[in-house]
């Protein structure tokens, strides 16, 4: 069944050769007559529900709904697993008893009414069944069959792998995005001369710097200066009501500006007729409110005002606008068709294919969706209108990322943003490339293209939050940096990464490590040490604190800062703690033997000592750690734990340090009592060793003849 303004608007937009441009502004202000009209050959003989059916069957599940009259119906999947089925101009009884109807494949089916409307909305169970709708042109009932059976043909349209979030994401936009419309009218200023009658010099210099505000899109400035001037009993309030409710309206207060409107039309309706864009705000507000009718009426007497201007066109596509948002699919569809077609040459004509395209969008499949994606592209490349060059370029970029490669769609998304930097999507879009750069990271094999990551990485640091949760990621980035020698590049990105909010706790010690360690090889101890600052600073319990502070504690060591590395790695001495680094003990033993606290020094270099021991080659510091540690045992009085602490060291370290240790070794022997063991040191140091120091203390005591103890140089590390 069509509607007479389906009927009318294919009539009256049809043109032919023989059709003059003065008698087709003739049929088409005959058709927005008729548009005045309310639909009562259409809207008065609702469809009616008579009964529904249940029917389980061995794979899946049957719906039936009969009807007086072959249906006009949406059927859409919604948020939360559930299905729906929208039936226009259709009437039903509640039929609560279907509410606590359950299987295996739906449950509780919901009738309910919107405005004219039938709504049947049930539950699946999700991620198991699929489904078929089954409906024959002029019968009076249709079926939806829901089981196991349908899951791969209903699973061909969902998203590709990844894509969900974006998908859904998109489907709500689409569904529920709904800013004011745009008129395409001239802005219109209030005459300087008129205001001069109805204001002092002061404020008509702020009524024009409210309009001001308003032309330029600064809305809340605009809306305090106008209300203002509402709130006033004077001559200017009638207008100021209007200007007040256009800028709520663009403000998205359509109740709050359905109020001023009507306000200011009970004093001033005459106005309508001189601005014919706040006349379209009026009526799209009325429309929003549940009043259709009369919102249709209001707008419709609008284009008939307008027939011969050239936004006609486009006000008859935001007609269909409102007719959309409040049901009427059907008639805004049949608008949007004709005035494709006969309005090639005004920018209705895009606006109109971009909104049939949208009604395709999400039945796209990435098998079929390329001719949509192009019809986007060609209005995007050949409008001159920014908002609408904006909103195609977005939507290309969108179907895109739903359906094609995520190179292409990331590619798409970034020129989008580097268009529109403040557009209306940014903040969806934003979203979209987080998902695109952490599929192109998936779907690529880096290990022989590390530029490429480098590039991925670098391109996109601001649009990390996902990739990073991806295990592996950031290790194969450090690897692309090392495998291209930029370790430079590579402290600017993860310094960077380590400012942002989604870095995540479990990556942060990560990044710090890395830029540490790059730093010092660098010879930047002024940035390693900055970060590992900060992020002590940030997180003083966190769980990797501890190996930061080892880094910390090993630069400040390098700088001789030795109270600091005491303060900063004693609690390595605390019970069950264990370095990260074994040579942080070693740090804080010598710290801790500078500051003469020779009991924890010594505890400080065994730990060393033992958290090295069995390794195959040994680090150069193990001779002074056993030196220390067994200083620091003789200065408490242990002089069997020096000796074998000597002799241990003894046998590890380089020739060029068993001097000290023999010398050491002949001086505790003569303290022993053991004369013979004692001068047997100290010829050794004089035959075996290089340190002339030490030599000469060796020499002084064989030929004094006696063992005294002698002053003691400096250890001196390799």
């Amino acid at each position: 069944m069509s509607s007479p303004l389906v009927l009318i608007v294919r009539l009256s937009l049809s043109r032919s050769g023989s059709l003059g441009s003065a008698l087709r502004m003739t049929v088409f202000s005959l058709l927005l007559t008729w548009l005045l009209m309310p639909l009562t050959s259409y809207a008065s003989i609702p469809n009616q529900i008579h009964r529904i059916e249940i029917r389980p069957k061995t794979h899946f599940t049957r719906i039936t709904v009969k009807l007086s009259d072959e249906p006009h119906f949406k059927f859409s999947k919604i948020p939360g697993n559930r299905l729906r089925i929208r039936f226009n101009d259709t009437s039903a009884p509640l039929l609560r008893s279907l509410r606590r109807y359950s299987d295996s494949n739906i449950g509780g089916l919901m009738v309910s009414q919107r405005g004219g409307d039938t709504v049947l909305t049930f539950a699946v169970a999700a991620n198991r069944v699929g489904w078929r709708m089954v409906h024959v042109e002029g019968v009076p009932a249709l079926s939806l069959d829901v089981g196991p059976v349908f899951l791969a043909s209903t699973t061909g349209r969902q998203a590709l792998p990844g894509r969900e979030r974006i998908r859904n994401g998109a489907e709500k936009l689409l569904k529920n995005f709904d800013p004011p419309l745009k008129p395409e009218i001239p802005f219109v200023p209030t005459d300087r001369n008129a205001l001069k009658t109805l204001l002092n010099d002061d404020d008509q210099r702020l009524f024009l710097a409210a309009e001001g505000a308003l032309y330029k899109g600064k809305l809340t400035a605009a809306e305090d200066g106008f209300a203002l001037f509402a709130s006033r009993q004077s001559q200017i309030r009638p207008l100021a009501l209007y200007r007040l409710a256009e800028t709520q309206y663009r403000l998205q207060k359509y109740t709050q500006a359905l109020e001023s409107f009507r306000e200011a039309a009970r004093e001033w309706q005459e106005f309508l007729t001189f601005n014919p864009a706040i006349m379209f705000y009026y009526g799209d507000s009325i429309a929003r409110s549940g009043d259709l009718p009369g919102g249709r009426q209001l707008l419709a007497k609008l284009i008939v005002a307008n027939a011969d201007k050239k936004y006609a066109p486009v006000l008859l596509v935001r007609m269909a606008d409102v007719l959309t948002r409040q049901g009427g699919e059907e008639n805004a569809r049949a608008i949007y068709s004709n005035v494709s077609e006969s309005f090639k040459d005004n920018k209705a004509h895009q606006i109109a294919v971009m909104k049939l395209a949208d009604r395709a969008f999400l039945e796209a499949t990435p098998d079929d969706y390329q001719a949509l994606s192009k019809t986007y592209a060609d209005i995007a490349a050949n409008t001159s209108d920014f908002d609408l060059r904006e909103e195609t370029v977005f939507k290309h970029a969108l179907l895109e990322a739903i359906n094609g490669p995520a190179d292409t769609a990331l590619d798409l998304v970034v020129v989008y943003q580097k268009r529109f930097p403040k557009g209306v999507y940014s903040t969806v879009i934003r979203d979209i490339r987080e998902d695109l750069v952490a599929l192109v990271y998936q779907g690529t094999n880096w290990a022989k293209n590390p530029t490429g990551l480098i590039r991925l990485v670098t391109d996109n640091q601001d649009y990390l939050a996902t990739t990073v949760r991806i295990p592996g990621f950031l290790p194969a980035v450090s690897a692309a940096f090392d495998k291209s020698g930029r370790p430079l590049d590579l402290i600017v990105l993860y310094a960077g990464l380590l400012d942002r909010p989604w870095i995540g706790e479990d990556n942060a010690p990560y990044l710090t490590l890395q830029v540490a360690d790059q730093a010092e090889l660098l010879g930047d101890t002024v940035m390693a040490r900055k970060v590992l600052q900060s992020f002590l600073q940030r997180n003083p319990v966190h769980s990797q604190s501890r190996w930061a502070r080892e880094r910390l504690g090993a630069i400040q060591f390098a700088a001789r800062e030795l109270p600091e590395v005491r303060a900063g790695l004693s609690w390595l001495l605390n019970k069950n703690e264990r370095a990260s680094f074994p040579v942080s003990y070693y740090y804080l033993g010598r710290s801790l033997w500078d500051a003469k606290e020779y009991s924890r020094s010594a505890v400080a270099m065994e730990s060393y000592l033992a958290a090295v021991k069995g390794v195959k080659e040994l680090p150069v510091l193990v001779g002074d750690a056993y030196y220390v540690a067994a200083s620091s045992r003789l200065a408490l009085g242990d002089r069997k734990a020096a000796i074998g602490l000597f002799e241990s060291g003894l046998k590890a370290a380089s020739k060029e340090r068993k001097d000290q240790f023999l010398y050491k070794l002949g001086e505790l022997a003569a303290l022993e009592g053991k004369s013979e063991q004692s001068r047997a040191m100290f010829e050794r140091v004089l035959k075996e060793g290089t340190d002339p120091d030490w030599q000469r203390l060796a020499r002084q005591s064989l030929e004094e003849g006696k063992l005294s103890r002698q002053p003691q140089p400096t250890s001196k590390k390799k």
